[in-house]
């Protein structure tokens, strides 16, 4: 989806955003720069005492920290790029890892007075009239939103998630600046043209702010609902839409703790192996049986029930963020997963390449799979058993170093997959996408081939056929009358266009004719180059002799020169390019 085109006055309130953000970044880059220069800090930290009156054994802050903190002063839209980077664990280090993932619920709340405006602004009444129990205190907080826990007047439990007020115009501002700011680095770099530094940037901001209207998110929760009904373990919270509108969204509250909580999950007796399998199992479906898929699955997002009725059960929250493959995108991911179950390097080239669409001019074919074998190769083989992750995070560098990307939705779906097979091989290190997910593929088509749904494909198919056919039919009352009209007469007119055929009849009389001609021609001087070559041979003698001779040889060189004048008019329409039907 291409960004919206920008306003003046969203020109004007990019202007003062960036202000904003100019600030921030001066602010804490002078800290961190002074940091840099030993002498300046020391003189710096003991001045910070001083004037604060701080102990002497407090530590200056990590870097991986003042950055974190910087993100959270930016706001909700760096809040997101530093969930997405946080979330790629194979290529970030530890430290800073740690401090990105921070971000996906260490966000400071709004004012509960401010909840309670926009709920009143979008449901037309007080949360204390539409709610039985509403906690003003927010549950949790997020880069676009928090959370609030209600109760139902039927005892039922949910969460209110209430979107930030003017977050829509920050996040659009926002997008503009980084929009801005990719097209003059991608002008004056290019390394950032050559990894299309400008359609990431419109890719990543046409995503966030889609995700800001909450009705999307009602429909994804409704449709995964009904993709996940047959695997067991796995649960999508229910909606209330009469409780929703495009800012606040009221779902079932699910009771439970990120899937990377492994001393809480150790702690309530759950089996690690059947929660990694239904995990990575309902991915699978998602991703290649069903091509509509949960496009962020990052443990903040998958949760674990500990007790109850439900203990074990895996719930997947947040649906903003979806993504869909079509048929012949889900076969070549199967494919580029066979290949790195069986350490085809070559294969998972040539699959990766499928995928890809190039953004330069010309891509060298030949140094892209030899490159790809050498780096990628030794990634997989040297190694033993591949590590889907860093495999295809090699790969995807790669594709970009040689001028191509993957699509929107394919690379949400990677994402998905690795995120997928962090998490299994989080909670069973022996498991994982290439252990399990080819046998898993396997099982979920098999499901997936039954009569009854090839039997609801084929009405769903016949019926689009018949709507498309009732369209193109005339009106009952016009075909009737028309017919009516030709009964009258005594004889029903059929109308058949043949404007086509007599353009083809024409040509082969054309043809036909050149045809003639030419035979008429080759005749000419076959016949009369005989007649003169007998004349001569047989010594003939008299006038009646002579006379056919000489018609002979008139007529040979007759027909050499029609001959002749036709073969040098075909040659000269032909070396001036006009067509062979027009001769």
């Amino acid at each position: 989806m291409a960004l919206e085109q920008t306003s003046t006055v969203d020109k004007v309130r990019e202007n003062l955003r960036l202000q904003q953000v100019y600030n921030v970044f001066l602010h804490y880059g002078l800290d961190i720069a002074f940091e840099r220069v030993a002498t300046i800090a020391l003189f710096r930290q003991k001045m910070q005492r001083w004037v604060w009156n701080l102990p002497d054994d407090l530590e200056s802050p990590a870097l991986p920290v003042k950055v974190r903190l910087m993100i959270e002063e930016l706001g909700p839209t760096y809040v997101k790029v530093g969930q997405i980077v946080s979330s790629q664990a194979s290529v970030v280090p530890p430290e800073w890892e740690e401090q990105l993932a921070r971000l996906q619920s260490n966000v400071p709340p709004f004012p509960s007075d401010v909840v309670r405006q926009i709920i009143i602004d979008e449901l037309g009444a007080p949360p204390e009239e539409l709610f039985a129990v509403f906690d003003s205190d927010a549950f949790a907080a997020a880069s676009t939103a928090q959370v609030h826990r209600a109760t139902l007047h039927d005892g039922t439990e949910v969460v209110v998630k209430v979107q930030r007020p003017n977050i829509r115009n920050q996040m659009k501002a926002d997008v503009g600046i980084m929009r801005n700011a990719a097209r003059v680095l991608s002008n004056r770099s290019q390394a950032l043209r050559a990894i299309d530094l400008s359609g990431m940037v419109d890719e990543f901001g046409s995503n966030a702010i889609r995700e800001l209207d909450y009705t999307g998110e009602a429909y994804n929760s409704f449709r995964l609902t009904q993709n996940m009904a047959g695997i067991p373990g796995v649960h999508i919270p229910q909606i209330y839409p009469e409780l929703s509108t495009d800012r606040v969204l009221t779902m079932e509250f699910i009771r439970g703790v990120k899937i990377s909580n492994l001393a809480a999950i150790d702690e309530a007796g759950l089996d690690r192996k059947t929660l990694a399998q239904n995990a990575l199992r309902a991915i699978v479906k998602q991703l290649l049986i069903d091509g509509f898929f949960h496009a962020d699955p990052h443990p903040g997002n998958v949760l674990v029930r500990l007790g109850g009725e439900q203990a074990g059960e895996i719930a997947f929250i947040d649906t903003g963020m979806v993504g869909e493959l079509e048929l012949s995108q889900r076969l070549n991911i199967i494919q580029l997963l066979i290949a790195v179950t069986q350490n085809d390097v070559m294969g998972m080239a040539s699959v990766m390449k499928s995928l890809s669409v190039p953004f330069v001019d010309k891509v060298d074919d030949k140094a892209y799979y030899k490159d790809f074998e050498r780096t990628v190769g030794r990634a997989m083989i040297s190694g033993g058993k591949a590590d889907f992750g860093q495999t295809v995070n090699l790969a995807m560098d790669l594709l970009r170093r040689h001028g191509l990307r993957l699509d929107a939705n394919l690379t949400l779906a990677i994402k998905a997959l690795m995120q997928a097979q962090a998490i299994a091989v989080l909670l069973f290190p022996e498991g994982g996408i290439v252990a399990d997910g080819v046998q898993m593929i396997r099982e979920e088509a098999l499901k997936a081939v039954t009569a009854d749904r090839l039997y609801e494909e084929a009405k769903k198919q016949l019926t689009l056929v018949a709507r498309e056919a009732a369209n193109n039919l005339p009106s009952l009352s016009e075909a009737t009358l028309g017919w009516l009209n030709q009964y009258r007469k005594g004889r029903f007119e059929v109308y058949v266009d043949t404007s086509g055929v007599a353009k083809e009849v024409q040509k082969v009389s054309q043809l036909g004719r050149q045809l003639v001609i030419a035979l008429m021609v080759v005749g000419m001087v076959i016949g009369s180059a005989i007649a003169t070559v007998g004349i001569g041979l047989g010594q003939f003698e008299g006038q009646y002799w002579t006379t056919i001779s000489q018609i002979a040889v008139l007529g040979y060189i007759f027909s050499s020169l029609v001959a002749a004048v036709v073969v040098l008019r075909l040659l000269w329409r032909w070396l001036r390019g006009r067509p062979a039907d027009k001769d």
